[in-house]
């Protein structure tokens, strides 16, 4: 693990104990804990704590007494409809972070037309994703995975189902795994990737994509026989970012590192800016962070996400406004009624209004562009009006024909076949035939 974890409870559901894989799987990651000891719960047991326990809990930023979350080791399960539902009614309290283990895989509906509609435009790819935890220890104050992390210890079974998730849709080359945590936060002794790896390396046809997060603990992967069929994606913020609201993460300039010791491994390596929050020195401060970037790596992709998933008032609960460039505050302060009454609920949009956003992005796209004038930039959880704003610089214009025809991190289609891998031609769209 990338630390000796300390949670106040482990919770170890009583079937894990009929699976000798998963078993001793928990018996590893226990002994990587501090002085901890395991309970044995039944689901009736953990249906009954769990909505008191961890039904409420605050973003990290928002938390005074932060600490490890509670573990719940359990077995991931691969039922039918039926069974799934019956489980659910007897067993309620388990909604809290599918404490069920149901969320094997889900498709993640984002570049469906009634998805964007309902959150004004925000524009992202459909995919099925891979999960297997529920939760993060790293602190960042944004984020909301604290309290509890639910973890599938069954991996070996998980694996021995891969064949039937990746036939639900035979198109899709790309399989994103786990956005819902840093996977390796609780690697080697979790040792999950290895088998994911090994899986996705013979599967013609199909990569895996590991969300590495903001770890730099990624030595376990090095030896690792991935033939070329794994990408890694990193999540970037620079100095200040990294420092004052990213505790427990790895330094910015050691995830780049870690990058670095994986290309060097021969993984495909993709860097995601999120959330890009605005702190005083934010250009000087991503400068630094993109030219590390472009010495120690080459990327395939970047991705720009600016803060978003909140109004003005959650952003103050979480961030230290003292902190951040006051003509930002200045700007979400001043547009949160009329954001509001637009109806944003999710990525693009809030709390930093259009304008300012386009400054920030306009900023990093330039900065980009003088270490590459030919690296696909896309634009994460963000409007069709900001994609309409910068397709010429870009390459990548949203056509709205096409509303999915893109490359970037994690598109269920962007691999290294997709015809923009090797690079774009800033000023011109790639839709039309090029001069």
């Amino acid at each position: 693990m990338f630390r000796p974890l300390n949670p106040d409870k482990v919770y170890v559901t009583e079937d894990v104990f009929d699976d000798a894989r998963a078993a001793a799987r928990v018996e590893r990651m226990v002994s990587a804990m501090a002085e901890v000891v395991p309970e044995r719960i039944s689901y009736a047991e953990l249906s009954e704590i769990a909505p008191a326990r961890w039904g409420t809990v605050p973003k990290w930023g928002a938390n005074p007494n932060p600490r490890d979350p509670d573990l719940v080791l359990t077995m991931g399960k691969f039922w039918d409809e039926k069974r799934k539902a019956d489980f659910r009614k007897q067993y309620p309290g388990l909604r809290v972070r599918d404490l069920y283990g149901f969320m094997t895989t889900t498709w993640r509906r984002d570049g469906e037309v009634d998805w964007r509609e309902a959150r004004r435009g925000c524009v992202c790819q459909s995919a099925r994703q891979l999960h297997t935890i529920n939760g993060c220890p790293f602190r960042c104050a944004y984020c909301w995975f604290g309290g509890v992390n639910r973890i599938m210890v069954n991996i070996e079974e998980y694996v021995e189902h891969l064949d039937d998730i990746c036939a639900l849709d035979p198109a899709q080359r790309l399989y994103k795994w786990d956005n819902q945590t840093d996977i390796t936060a609780f690697e080697p002794e979790y040792d999950a990737s290895r088998p994911f790896i090994e899986f996705f390396a013979d599967k013609p046809g199909k990569y895996l994509e590991i969300y590495v997060g903001k770890s730099s603990n990624t030595a376990n992967l090095l030896d690792l026989d991935h033939k070329g069929k794994t990408i890694l994606q990193w999540s970037v913020g620079a100095r200040t970012q990294s420092e004052a609201f990213e505790p427990e993460t790895a330094a910015w300039d050691e995830r780049i590192e870690a990058a670095h010791a994986c290309q060097e491994a021969g993984y495909t390596v993709r860097y995601r800016f999120s959330p890009i929050i605005p702190v005083k020195r934010w250009k000087e401060e991503n400068a630094e962070l993109i030219a590390r970037i472009f010495e120690r790596t080459t990327p395939d992709v970047i991705s720009l996400c600016p803060l978003g998933w909140m109004d003005v008032n959650e952003a103050r609960r979480v961030l230290d406004f003292d902190r951040l460039d006051p003509d930002f505050v200045a700007a979400m302060e001043g547009a949160a009624p009329f954001l509001a009454a637009r109806g944003f609920t999710g990525g693009g949009g809030r709390p930093i209004p259009h304008d300012a956003r386009a400054y920030m992005l306009k900023t990093l796209i330039d900065q980009i562009r003088g270490h590459s004038t030919t690296i696909p930039i896309a634009l994460c959880l963000e409007t069709i009006e900001m994609w309409a704003l910068f397709q010429r610089e870009l390459g990548m214009p949203m056509d709205p024909e096409k509303p999915s025809d893109y490359f970037c991190n994690c598109g269920s289609m962007c691999t290294p076949e997709h015809p923009l891998q090797s690079g774009v031609t800033p000023g011109k769209s790639w839709f039309a035939p090029q001069e």
